[in-house]
């Protein structure tokens, strides 16, 4: 099993509103059998979810670290605005606050790039607290 397969169903589930899409893994075989309750579409074999044989792959927000991850990259990157950026949480629309902000400080290529990198090694940690080879 690579950790594409694994990465490509992570995205296929995390690309819909949690819940919307599942995948499952076959824990030695590698195989993902994919489902979308919109779609009606639904290729996991019977009893799936309750076989420990199969894992059940997350959605990026069971996943994500969320605002502790921002502030990591705040601190990190441009530590003058932490309190700035702690005020925002503080509001309705606090991540697309920070993505403007960061926008406007040049910096949200670079935040992207940090996201990605965390998000990739929660998910092989994943991945292998779960038993899947990768």
């Amino acid at each position: 099993m690579t950790y594409d397969t694994i990465d490509d169903a992570f995205h296929y589930v995390s690309d819909a509103p949690l819940g919307e899409r599942r995948a499952v893994v076959h824990r030695f075989t590698g195989k993902v059998y994919l489902a979308s309750l919109k779609a009606g579409y639904d290729e996991r074999p019977a009893g799936a979810e309750s076989d420990p044989d199969y894992v059940t792959i997350p959605h990026r927000q069971e996943l994500d670290p969320g605002k502790p991850l921002v502030l990591e990259f705040i601190r990190s990157h441009c530590p003058a605005e932490l309190a700035r950026v702690e005020a925002l949480f503080a509001r309705p629309g606090a991540f697309r606050n920070v993505k403007d902000l960061l926008r406007r400080l040049h910096l949200l290529e670079s935040w992207q790039v940090f996201e990605g990198q965390r998000i990739e090694a929660l998910l092989r940690q994943w991945a292998v607290a779960q038993g899947l080879p990768l």
